[in-house]
């Protein structure tokens, strides 16, 4: 999955939730950050101990 498709898909569970774009913006700008600070193994790991 590209990076791209990842925030795609939150973008649309934000909005479906009712986020307004600000909002939506802050979050995308911090998965950004996290995407090039972290691997993606680091994602995946982070995920299945949530």
């Amino acid at each position: 999955m590209t990076n791209q498709s990842a925030i795609g898909y939150m973008i649309l569970a934000m909005q479906r939730k009712g986020y307004t774009e600000e909002q939506i913006r802050e979050i995308e700008g911090s998965m950004l950050y996290m995407m090039d600070m972290k691997t993606e193994e680091e994602a995946t790991q982070a995920y299945r101990q949530f």
